[in-house]
């Protein structure tokens, strides 16, 4: 085998533990494979390559689950083989199998399934079902025997990894030495070079024809820079303007604005273009395309905006998350999520494949009255862009209804199409940090979930137990079982923003123990990318909100005054209440009870004279000083709070989680409306929810109630 590509192959074996169909990145000619019967083992040991059946976790296996699958709660392992081809008429009972642990006690493990992995029909996958007697043995060697030919014996952890009997005699890592070449890994959308080239030509052509200057930023799907081009005489810089009423918007002759938050903040104009590409690439999905104005329709004080007496936005504090100081999303977005106007998903035979960004006025902000309908022209160059690139009709922000009122999209209907200058005799240059590629490889591949198809990340994949042990620490089965009983939720519920209309939630679920060790992540098909930085924090808020020690660590980090302002409302963030994020969000309104105008502010929200969208109390604070820090290049976690390394979320779509009353982490949703990810959250925590007693709802602010968790009305298909 080429250099490299031996263990590639292996890292792509091991990948059945995403489910089966990944085998097909696995070499296909079954010519260069031996005819003997062989166990397939891991690269550099005898250890097999071995996975729960069921939840595709992988070793230790247990030789019992508690979650009763089938007729029995046996655990079913599936082993991989070569050489294993049943004859017509034959069943998996033609083939046995025998596992030998420490002690040489043997145990008889009954062939359940025998079959070709798809596409690759030179593997088979074998079931076996565990013996119960084996319990906590620790490493034993298994084989198989077919037609009387007995395999290698290869090694599985039984209750842990470990101990057991030597290797036998001459056994090395299978299959050994292979051939053939392996395939690319996917990539993040299909955007070409060439294809990365015509969007920003388009937009430079339309740009010059308006006489605006304006830098193009180009990303793929999952927001990798695909390019960068830089306007000759473009503003090369930006600032930020939340458009809240505060002092943001109070002249200064040195700055223009009093900086708070951070208003008054300027930053290269790049990173502008880059966030709002971002943006609509995280947003977007074959099922909706949202820009970068939807994003700032729905995180403003008032949903609509400009409408008093009104609920904060659905996704109210989002514009903080994915941020380049993420240890989630990877890479981050340089500014987060922006809700400036002036972005555009981009779409490849209805896929949505990357967005295109423009920055050119000098200004990053929201549109804080949507209904003057106003056409800036980054938005208008946006447009132009994307010709040829556009989202279908039906799936559009301006097509998707939350709570009855329709979402922004683009106030862009007619935007010019000049001929398109020559990439080579574009007016500027490609920013030589950010040259021209295609879509990069996939952050993501392919896994199948409690029986439902998605994604992960393998940082978070398979599911781990909880480093820190306790009695009642989560365990990698509890893990699974609470993203197994979430997926298979999300995959009744009925989506809010996805089209056609009937379709099932597409979310990302993260759990965490109490530290925010992030313990698994699973994404559905098609769900949001940006749900996949969000879900954590918005696990790693719940947990933290609810643990012990949070007022004590907000107090040691610097943020006394918002541990004060909650004890002065009763709270104190001392594990006493089991706070979920649409609780801990409803505390961090600009209004208090959310939407009722001329209350104060919650406990840990800024006034209404100091609130913007760039000022919105302890979510910001907690990441100023070090988000400042990654954009001056320098490195840091969101926050100084190691729970929280990228950083806290405001919205719904979490559960703390206890086992036997006692925190245990956090579930964490997202990606298709707040009360779905509310009720998925809920369908993941059954058997972990917190004592009722404890709960938010059981707690008065002010004489009114917190909320807990809020379900859809009808929510399941």
């Amino acid at each position: 085998m080429f250099p490299g590509k031996r263990s590639r192959f292996y890292r792509t074996l091991a990948s059945c533990t995403l489910g089966v169909a990944a085998i097909s990145f696995l070499l296909s000619d079954p010519r260069a494979q031996a005819k003997k019967l062989v166990l397939i083992s891991q690269e550099t040991s005898t250890r097999a390559i071995a996975v729960d059946s069921v939840t595709r976790t992988r070793e230790p296996f247990s030789a019992t689950t508690p979650v009763v699958w089938g007729n029995d709660n046996h655990t079913r392992v599936m082993l991989f083989a070569m050489g294993l081809n049943l004859q017509p008429n034959e069943t998996a009972a033609d083939v046995t199998a025998e596992a030998e642990d420490g002690a040489h006690n043997f145990y008889s493990l009954p062939v359940e399934y025998v079959g070709p992995v798809a596409n690759q029909e030179w593997i088979s996958s074998i079931v076996v079902r565990l013996n119960e007697q084996m319990s906590d043995v620790g490493d034993v060697l298994v084989a198989i025997t077919y037609h009387g030919e007995r395999s290698n014996r290869v090694r599985v952890g039984i209750g842990h990894i470990g101990d057991g009997l030597p290797d036998d005699a001459g056994a090395v890592p299978t299959p050994g030495i292979l051939g053939a070449p392996v395939p690319a890994l996917p990539t993040a959308g299909t955007l070409a070079p060439a294809d990365v080239q015509t969007i920003i030509a388009q937009a430079v052509s339309s740009a010059a024809s308006l006489n605006h200057p304006v830098t193009v930023a180009v990303t793929d799907r999952e927001g990798n820079m695909l390019g960068v081009f830089k306007m000759t005489e473009a503003p090369a810089t930006t600032q930020f303007r939340g458009g809240g009423p505060g002092p943001s918007q109070v002249p200064n002759p040195i700055t223009g604005f009093v900086p708070v938050g951070l208003d008054g903040t300027v930053v290269p104009a790049k990173l502008a273009a880059i966030s709002k590409a971002g943006t609509a690439s995280l947003f977007s999905t074959r099922g909706n395309a949202f820009t970068s104005r939807t994003a700032g329709f729905i995180i403003q004080e008032h949903f609509p905006p400009a409408v008093n007496f009104r609920s904060g936005g659905p996704l109210y504090g989002v514009q903080f998350s994915s941020l380049p100081c993420s240890d989630i999303k990877m890479p981050g977005l340089p500014l987060g999520l922006s809700g400036d106007p002036g972005s555009v998903p981009i779409y490849k035979n209805g896929e949505a494949v990357g967005g295109v960004g423009i920055e050119g006025d000098g200004i990053y902000t929201v549109d804080r009255d949507p209904s003057d309908f106003d056409q800036p022209f980054e938005e208008v160059i946006a447009v132009s862009a994307a010709r040829g690139f556009e989202a279908s009709q039906i799936i559009r922000g301006d097509n998707i209804l939350v709570d009855g009122i329709r979402l922004a999209y683009l106030n862009v209907t007619n935007a010019p199409s000049p001929p398109t200058i020559s990439f080579g005799s574009l007016p500027g240059a490609v920013d030589p940090m950010f040259p021209i590629v295609g879509a990069q490889p996939s952050e993501f591949t392919p896994a199948v979930v409690g029986g439902i198809a998605g994604e992960v990340d393998t940082r978070f994949f398979p599911f781990i137990a909880s480093p820190t042990v306790t009695a009642n620490s989560l365990t990698a089965v509890d893990v699974n079982t609470i993203i197994s009983h979430a997926a298979q939720q999300g995959n009744i519920t009925r989506a809010a923003i996805r089209q056609p209309l009937g379709s099932n939630a597409r979310v990302t679920i993260a759990v965490v123990d109490t530290n925010g060790v992030v313990l698994g992540v699973f994404r559905q098909s098609d769900a949001p990318v940006f749900g996949f930085d969000v879900s954590v924090q918005k696990a790693r808020t719940a947990a933290f909100y609810s643990g012990a020690n949070a007022g004590a660590l907000l107090r040691a980090a610097g943020f006394g005054s918002y541990v004060d302002r909650a004890a002065a409302d009763g709270l104190r963030l001392d594990g006493s209440v089991a706070f979920t994020d649409r609780a801990g969000g409803f505390l961090h309104r600009p209004f208090f009870p959310d939407g009722i105008d001329n209350t104060a502010a919650g406990p840990f929200s800024r006034e209404l004279n100091e609130w913007s969208v760039f000022n919105v109390g302890l979510q910001l604070d907690l990441i100023k000083a070090n988000l400042q820090t990654v954009l001056s290049g320098g490195a840091a976690p969101c926050t100084t709070i190691p729970g929280l390394a990228n950083g806290i979320q405001i919205f719904p779509g979490s559960v703390p989680l206890y086992k036997n009353g006692v925190l245990v982490g956090a579930i964490g949703i997202s990606g298709d409306g707040v009360d779905q990810d509310d009720l998925i959250s809920a369908g993941g925590a059954a058997g972990f929810a917190p004592p009722v007693g404890i709960r938010s709802d059981q707690v008065l602010v002010r004489g009114v109630r917190l909320p807990f968790l809020k379900f859809p009305r009808s929510p399941n298909l």
